[in-house]
Protein backbone atom coordinates (compact mmCIF):
# COMPACT_ATOMS: atom_id res chain seq x y z
CA UNK A 1 0.00 0.00 0.00
CA UNK A 2 1.52 3.03 -0.75
CA UNK A 3 0.42 6.64 -0.27
CA UNK A 4 -0.64 9.71 -3.12
CA UNK A 5 1.80 12.50 -2.45
CA UNK A 6 -0.65 14.76 -3.98
CA UNK A 7 -3.50 14.25 -1.26
CA UNK A 8 -5.10 11.78 -2.86
CA UNK A 9 -5.27 9.10 -0.16
CA UNK A 10 -4.08 5.18 -0.16
CA UNK A 11 -5.32 3.99 -3.33
CA UNK A 12 -4.54 -0.02 -3.33
CA UNK A 13 -4.21 -2.59 -6.57
CA UNK A 14 -2.00 -2.38 -9.64
CA UNK A 15 -0.67 1.52 -10.84
CA UNK A 16 -0.74 2.76 -14.45
CA UNK A 17 2.10 4.96 -13.98
CA UNK A 18 4.37 2.06 -12.35
CA UNK A 19 5.27 4.36 -9.66
CA UNK A 20 2.67 3.75 -7.31
CA UNK A 21 0.23 6.43 -8.09
CA UNK A 22 -3.01 6.48 -10.27
CA UNK A 23 -3.45 9.90 -11.75
CA UNK A 24 -6.70 11.70 -11.24
CA UNK A 25 -7.41 11.94 -15.23
CA UNK A 26 -7.90 7.94 -15.05
CA UNK A 27 -9.95 7.54 -12.25
CA UNK A 28 -12.30 9.78 -12.88
CA UNK A 29 -12.87 8.01 -16.86
CA UNK A 30 -12.94 4.68 -14.94
CA UNK A 31 -15.66 6.31 -12.45
CA UNK A 32 -17.52 7.70 -15.95
CA UNK A 33 -17.34 3.99 -17.51
CA UNK A 34 -18.89 2.18 -14.35
CA UNK A 35 -21.35 4.99 -14.36
CA UNK A 36 -22.94 4.39 -17.72
CA UNK A 37 -22.82 0.58 -17.46
CA UNK A 38 -25.07 1.79 -14.37
CA UNK A 39 -27.56 3.96 -16.28
CA UNK A 40 -28.03 1.46 -19.20
CA UNK A 41 -28.70 -1.44 -17.07
CA UNK A 42 -31.12 1.22 -14.85
CA UNK A 43 -32.68 2.47 -18.30
CA UNK A 44 -33.25 -0.95 -20.01
CA UNK A 45 -35.21 -2.22 -16.99
CA UNK A 46 -37.41 1.15 -16.51
CA UNK A 47 -39.47 -0.34 -19.42
CA UNK A 48 -41.02 -3.32 -18.01
CA UNK A 49 -41.36 -6.53 -20.00
CA UNK A 50 -44.92 -7.71 -21.63
CA UNK A 51 -46.80 -10.01 -18.61
CA UNK A 52 -46.56 -13.32 -19.39
CA UNK A 53 -47.66 -16.84 -17.42
CA UNK A 54 -46.80 -16.30 -13.30
CA UNK A 55 -45.95 -11.92 -14.28
CA UNK A 56 -47.38 -9.67 -12.06
CA UNK A 57 -50.33 -7.71 -13.86
CA UNK A 58 -48.62 -3.98 -14.92
CA UNK A 59 -50.21 -0.80 -14.66
CA UNK A 60 -49.96 1.77 -16.87
CA UNK A 61 -49.78 -0.50 -19.81
CA UNK A 62 -50.88 -3.71 -21.87
CA UNK A 63 -50.68 -7.00 -20.09
CA UNK A 64 -50.38 -9.78 -23.28
CA UNK A 65 -49.07 -13.07 -23.47
CA UNK A 66 -51.10 -15.00 -21.02
CA UNK A 67 -52.66 -18.43 -22.16
CA UNK A 68 -55.06 -18.62 -19.40
CA UNK A 69 -57.32 -16.85 -17.13
CA UNK A 70 -56.31 -14.29 -14.52
CA UNK A 71 -58.55 -15.06 -11.09
CA UNK A 72 -58.84 -13.11 -7.99
CA UNK A 73 -60.29 -15.05 -5.36
CA UNK A 74 -61.35 -14.02 -1.47
CA UNK A 75 -61.29 -16.10 0.98
CA UNK A 76 -65.40 -16.23 1.02
CA UNK A 77 -66.99 -17.31 -2.13
CA UNK A 78 -66.40 -13.95 -4.23
CA UNK A 79 -64.19 -13.63 -7.09
CA UNK A 80 -63.13 -12.36 -10.74
CA UNK A 81 -61.65 -14.04 -13.43
CA UNK A 82 -60.02 -11.85 -16.12
CA UNK A 83 -59.36 -12.44 -20.28
CA UNK A 84 -60.40 -16.43 -19.70
CA UNK A 85 -58.90 -17.67 -23.11
CA UNK A 86 -61.09 -21.47 -23.01
CA UNK A 87 -64.91 -19.41 -22.19
CA UNK A 88 -63.76 -16.53 -23.81
CA UNK A 89 -65.05 -14.10 -21.18
CA UNK A 90 -63.47 -11.16 -20.90
CA UNK A 91 -64.90 -10.37 -17.47
CA UNK A 92 -66.37 -12.54 -15.11
CA UNK A 93 -67.45 -11.80 -11.23
CA UNK A 94 -69.36 -14.08 -8.49
CA UNK A 95 -70.68 -12.21 -5.98
CA UNK A 96 -71.81 -14.38 -2.52
CA UNK A 97 -74.95 -14.00 -0.39
CA UNK A 98 -76.51 -10.82 -1.15
CA UNK A 99 -73.12 -9.36 -2.74
CA UNK A 100 -72.91 -8.50 -6.80
CA UNK A 101 -70.55 -10.44 -8.86
CA UNK A 102 -70.09 -7.01 -11.30
CA UNK A 103 -71.06 -3.76 -9.49
CA UNK A 104 -70.94 -0.35 -11.45
CA UNK A 105 -72.34 2.88 -9.94
CA UNK A 106 -73.02 5.57 -12.55
CA UNK A 107 -71.02 9.05 -12.38
CA UNK A 108 -73.14 12.02 -11.14
CA UNK A 109 -72.52 13.59 -14.62
CA UNK A 110 -74.62 11.30 -16.39
CA UNK A 111 -71.80 8.63 -16.83
CA UNK A 112 -73.00 4.72 -16.85
CA UNK A 113 -71.90 2.06 -14.35
CA UNK A 114 -71.64 -0.37 -16.74
CA UNK A 115 -72.40 0.18 -20.58
CA UNK A 116 -72.13 -2.93 -22.89
CA UNK A 117 -71.51 -2.23 -26.88
CA UNK A 118 -72.35 -5.54 -29.10
CA UNK A 119 -70.12 -6.60 -31.53
CA UNK A 120 -70.79 -8.96 -34.72
CA UNK A 121 -73.41 -11.26 -33.53
CA UNK A 122 -72.71 -10.70 -29.51
CA UNK A 123 -74.77 -8.76 -27.28
CA UNK A 124 -73.49 -5.98 -25.45
CA UNK A 125 -74.57 -7.85 -21.86
CA UNK A 126 -75.86 -10.57 -21.37
CA UNK A 127 -77.36 -12.30 -18.55
CA UNK A 128 -78.62 -16.03 -17.57
CA UNK A 129 -81.10 -16.92 -15.11
CA UNK A 130 -79.83 -20.64 -13.42
CA UNK A 131 -82.53 -21.86 -10.41
CA UNK A 132 -84.34 -19.20 -9.32
CA UNK A 133 -81.38 -16.09 -9.88
CA UNK A 134 -82.26 -13.69 -12.63
CA UNK A 135 -79.75 -13.05 -15.15
CA UNK A 136 -80.40 -9.62 -14.89
CA UNK A 137 -82.51 -7.68 -12.33
CA UNK A 138 -82.83 -3.59 -12.57
CA UNK A 139 -83.95 -1.71 -9.28
CA UNK A 140 -85.76 1.39 -9.62
CA UNK A 141 -84.29 4.36 -7.23
CA UNK A 142 -85.93 4.87 -3.92
CA UNK A 143 -85.84 8.96 -3.98
CA UNK A 144 -88.40 10.79 -5.47
CA UNK A 145 -86.35 11.22 -9.42
CA UNK A 146 -88.08 8.58 -10.83
CA UNK A 147 -84.33 6.95 -11.90
CA UNK A 148 -85.31 3.02 -13.50
CA UNK A 149 -83.71 0.12 -12.67
CA UNK A 150 -83.41 -0.89 -16.23
CA UNK A 151 -83.51 1.21 -19.34
CA UNK A 152 -83.56 0.73 -23.28
CA UNK A 153 -83.09 3.10 -26.38
CA UNK A 154 -83.31 2.01 -29.27
CA UNK A 155 -81.00 3.53 -32.02
CA UNK A 156 -81.39 3.19 -35.65
CA UNK A 157 -83.32 -0.08 -36.67
CA UNK A 158 -81.64 -1.79 -33.18
CA UNK A 159 -83.96 -2.05 -30.04
CA UNK A 160 -83.15 -0.66 -26.98
CA UNK A 161 -84.34 -4.04 -25.00
CA UNK A 162 -85.37 -7.47 -26.12
CA UNK A 163 -86.71 -10.24 -24.69
CA UNK A 164 -86.53 -13.63 -26.54
CA UNK A 165 -89.15 -16.47 -24.64
CA UNK A 166 -87.76 -20.03 -23.98
CA UNK A 167 -88.73 -23.30 -25.64
CA UNK A 168 -89.96 -24.52 -22.03
CA UNK A 169 -92.46 -21.60 -21.88
CA UNK A 170 -89.64 -19.34 -20.26
CA UNK A 171 -90.76 -15.55 -20.54
CA UNK A 172 -88.67 -13.50 -22.44
CA UNK A 173 -89.65 -9.91 -20.30
CA UNK A 174 -91.60 -10.12 -16.99
CA UNK A 175 -93.24 -7.14 -15.22
CA UNK A 176 -95.35 -7.37 -12.21
CA UNK A 177 -96.67 -4.36 -10.86
CA UNK A 178 -96.52 -4.15 -6.78
CA UNK A 179 -99.01 -1.83 -4.91
CA UNK A 180 -100.12 0.62 -7.87
CA UNK A 181 -96.74 0.80 -9.71
CA UNK A 182 -96.93 -0.93 -12.68
CA UNK A 183 -95.19 -3.98 -14.08
CA UNK A 184 -93.99 -3.16 -17.62
CA UNK A 185 -94.56 0.73 -18.62
CA UNK A 186 -94.07 1.41 -22.45
CA UNK A 187 -94.20 5.59 -23.32
CA UNK A 188 -94.24 6.23 -26.99
CA UNK A 189 -92.46 9.06 -28.52
CA UNK A 190 -93.26 10.83 -31.49
CA UNK A 191 -94.87 7.91 -33.87
CA UNK A 192 -92.48 5.27 -31.78
CA UNK A 193 -94.69 2.84 -30.12
CA UNK A 194 -94.07 2.01 -26.17
CA UNK A 195 -94.41 -1.33 -26.34
CA UNK A 196 -95.04 -3.33 -29.54
CA UNK A 197 -95.28 -6.95 -29.60
CA UNK A 198 -94.88 -9.01 -32.49
CA UNK A 199 -96.65 -13.19 -32.46
CA UNK A 200 -95.04 -16.17 -33.87
CA UNK A 201 -95.48 -17.90 -36.49
CA UNK A 202 -96.59 -20.36 -34.44
CA UNK A 203 -99.45 -18.68 -33.05
CA UNK A 204 -97.54 -17.00 -30.34
CA UNK A 205 -98.53 -13.71 -28.88
CA UNK A 206 -97.12 -10.85 -29.48
CA UNK A 207 -98.23 -9.00 -26.49
CA UNK A 208 -100.34 -11.25 -23.44
CA UNK A 209 -101.55 -10.27 -20.52
CA UNK A 210 -103.14 -12.21 -17.32
CA UNK A 211 -105.94 -10.41 -15.22
CA UNK A 212 -104.90 -11.30 -11.14
CA UNK A 213 -107.53 -13.27 -9.42
CA UNK A 214 -108.75 -10.09 -7.41
CA UNK A 215 -110.22 -8.19 -10.92
CA UNK A 216 -106.70 -7.30 -12.31
CA UNK A 217 -106.57 -6.47 -16.01
CA UNK A 218 -104.60 -8.09 -18.13
CA UNK A 219 -103.61 -5.37 -20.23
CA UNK A 220 -104.37 -2.28 -19.36
CA UNK A 221 -104.42 1.24 -22.11
CA UNK A 222 -104.84 4.52 -20.42
CA UNK A 223 -104.63 7.74 -22.94
CA UNK A 224 -105.47 11.49 -21.91
CA UNK A 225 -105.30 12.87 -25.36
CA UNK A 226 -106.38 12.10 -28.87
CA UNK A 227 -104.18 8.54 -28.80
CA UNK A 228 -105.74 5.02 -28.18
CA UNK A 229 -105.33 3.64 -25.43
CA UNK A 230 -105.22 -0.09 -27.06
CA UNK A 231 -104.92 0.04 -30.73
CA UNK A 232 -104.91 -3.53 -32.48
CA UNK A 233 -104.01 -3.72 -36.19
CA UNK A 234 -104.48 -6.49 -38.53
CA UNK A 235 -102.64 -6.15 -41.78
CA UNK A 236 -103.42 -9.33 -43.50
CA UNK A 237 -107.06 -10.38 -45.03
CA UNK A 238 -107.35 -12.71 -42.32
CA UNK A 239 -105.76 -10.89 -39.60
CA UNK A 240 -108.11 -10.15 -36.79
CA UNK A 241 -107.21 -6.54 -35.23
CA UNK A 242 -108.80 -7.31 -31.64
CA UNK A 243 -110.04 -10.64 -30.61
CA UNK A 244 -112.54 -10.37 -27.91
CA UNK A 245 -112.97 -13.82 -26.24
CA UNK A 246 -114.80 -15.91 -23.09
CA UNK A 247 -114.41 -19.73 -23.17
CA UNK A 248 -116.91 -19.18 -19.93
CA UNK A 249 -119.97 -17.94 -20.84
CA UNK A 250 -119.18 -14.42 -19.59
CA UNK A 251 -119.41 -11.34 -22.04
CA UNK A 252 -116.68 -11.17 -24.59
CA UNK A 253 -116.84 -7.91 -25.15
CA UNK A 254 -118.22 -5.10 -22.73
CA UNK A 255 -118.19 -1.54 -23.50
CA UNK A 256 -118.52 1.58 -21.01
CA UNK A 257 -119.32 5.08 -23.32
CA UNK A 258 -119.96 5.56 -26.54
CA UNK A 259 -119.13 2.45 -29.90
CA UNK A 260 -117.94 3.96 -33.08
CA UNK A 261 -118.26 1.70 -35.96
CA UNK A 262 -116.22 3.29 -39.56
CA UNK A 263 -118.83 0.85 -41.31
CA UNK A 264 -121.93 2.93 -40.30
CA UNK A 265 -123.77 5.75 -41.30
CA UNK A 266 -127.00 7.89 -42.26
CA UNK A 267 -127.99 7.81 -46.22
CA UNK A 268 -131.25 10.19 -47.12
CA UNK A 269 -133.89 8.22 -49.11
CA UNK A 270 -135.21 11.72 -51.86
CA UNK A 271 -138.54 12.57 -51.74
CA UNK A 272 -140.53 10.84 -54.46
CA UNK A 273 -137.98 8.11 -54.36
CA UNK A 274 -138.41 4.30 -53.03
CA UNK A 275 -134.31 3.61 -52.69
CA UNK A 276 -130.73 5.11 -52.16
CA UNK A 277 -127.26 3.28 -52.84
CA UNK A 278 -124.44 3.74 -50.32
CA UNK A 279 -120.73 3.07 -51.46
CA UNK A 280 -117.54 2.74 -50.73
CA UNK A 281 -118.58 0.32 -47.94
CA UNK A 282 -115.73 -2.55 -48.15
CA UNK A 283 -118.01 -5.93 -47.86
CA UNK A 284 -117.76 -9.79 -47.96
CA UNK A 285 -120.25 -12.44 -48.45
CA UNK A 286 -120.70 -12.33 -44.99
CA UNK A 287 -121.70 -9.12 -44.14
CA UNK A 288 -125.09 -8.47 -43.14
CA UNK A 289 -126.10 -4.85 -43.33
CA UNK A 290 -128.82 -3.59 -40.85
CA UNK A 291 -131.12 -0.56 -41.60
CA UNK A 292 -133.53 1.67 -39.91
CA UNK A 293 -135.82 4.45 -40.40
CA UNK A 294 -134.48 7.50 -38.44
CA UNK A 295 -137.74 9.45 -38.34
CA UNK A 296 -141.20 8.50 -38.35
CA UNK A 297 -143.19 8.44 -41.91
CA UNK A 298 -146.63 6.96 -41.22
CA UNK A 299 -146.62 3.82 -43.35
CA UNK A 300 -143.23 3.54 -44.54
CA UNK A 301 -140.99 1.22 -43.54
CA UNK A 302 -137.57 -0.49 -44.66
CA UNK A 303 -138.36 -3.20 -46.71
CA UNK A 304 -134.59 -4.90 -47.13
CA UNK A 305 -131.26 -3.62 -47.43
CA UNK A 306 -129.29 -5.45 -50.15
CA UNK A 307 -125.46 -5.72 -49.81
CA UNK A 308 -123.46 -5.85 -53.30
CA UNK A 309 -119.71 -6.92 -51.86
CA UNK A 310 -118.16 -7.44 -55.11
CA UNK A 311 -119.45 -3.83 -55.85
CA UNK A 312 -118.77 -2.33 -52.05
CA UNK A 313 -122.28 -0.88 -51.91
CA UNK A 314 -125.75 -1.66 -50.64
CA UNK A 315 -129.28 -0.47 -51.87
CA UNK A 316 -131.99 -0.13 -48.83
CA UNK A 317 -135.45 -0.32 -50.46
CA UNK A 318 -138.13 0.98 -48.73
CA UNK A 319 -142.28 -0.09 -48.84
CA UNK A 320 -143.37 2.56 -50.99
CA UNK A 321 -142.02 5.84 -51.93
CA UNK A 322 -140.76 8.49 -49.07
CA UNK A 323 -143.07 11.74 -49.21
CA UNK A 324 -140.63 13.50 -48.47
CA UNK A 325 -136.66 13.51 -47.40
CA UNK A 326 -136.06 10.27 -45.15
CA UNK A 327 -132.96 9.46 -43.07
CA UNK A 328 -132.20 5.55 -42.42
CA UNK A 329 -129.04 4.77 -40.07
CA UNK A 330 -127.24 1.72 -41.22
CA UNK A 331 -124.75 -0.78 -39.95
CA UNK A 332 -122.82 -3.50 -41.62
CA UNK A 333 -121.72 -6.32 -39.48
CA UNK A 334 -119.05 -9.03 -40.48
Amino acid sequence: MTKDTKGMGEIGGPHADGEGRTPRRGLLAGAAAVAGVIAAETLASATPAQATQGSAVLLGQDNTGATASTGLFTTGSESAVLANPVTHIGVQGTGAGSGSGVFGSGGTGGGAGVTGFGAGGGPGVSGTGDGFGAGVVGNGGTGTTGAHGVEGFGSGTGSGLVGTAGANSGAGVVGSGQGNATGVLGIGSGSGAGVTGTGGAGGGAGVAGSGGSGGGDGVVGTVTSAGSGVNGRATGVKGVGVLAENDSGGPALKVTGRAVFNRSGVVTVAAGSSKVTETGVALTAASLVLATLQQDVAGVWVRSAVPNSAGSSFTVHLNKAAPAKTKIAWFVVN
